[in-house]
């Protein structure tokens, strides 16, 4: 799918063939694995960056787009084991190959659990950079 991004209050917004979505939440670039399960399938694939709005995974690219899905994000640098529910919102088969999950249902605790993870990850690159 081709996409563009644009800056749209100070937040990246990406053009796509339904419309222009808006990241809303900031998001980090962590390890971990992210078990994905649809009606009929379970997936096992490795995180590429996590927010509280949702994940980007590598290499799995056969769930299609609109799909509703099941998540389980482990990593180490989560305080614990993240569940939530989302849509395929995009799927990538060029060089960066994976799919981007929107969460559509995630308790609040684990919303806090990402939100304190990305905060220190961005926390860490601000004092390695000054």
């Amino acid at each position: 799918m081709e996409r563009s991004r644009t800056q749209v209050s100070g937040r990246t917004a990406f053009a796509t063939h339904t419309g222009t979505r808006l990241r809303v939440f900031h998001r980090a670039e962590i390890e971990g694995r992210v078990f994905i399960h649809d009606d009929e399938n379970l997936f096992n694939a490795a995180l590429v960056n996590i927010s509280a709005g949702g994940v980007f995974v590598r290499g799995l690219t056969s769930i299609p787009e609109g799909s509703l899905v099941r998540l389980v994000v482990k990593s180490a640098n989560l305080e614990s084991v993240v569940q939530a529910t989302g849509t395929v919102v995009r799927v990538e088969t060029g060089d960066r190959r994976g799919l981007a999950v929107e969460f559509t249902s995630i308790s609040s605790k684990a919303r806090e659990i990402i939100q304190n993870c990305v905060f220190e990850r961005r926390m860490e690159s601000s004092l390695k950079a000054a």
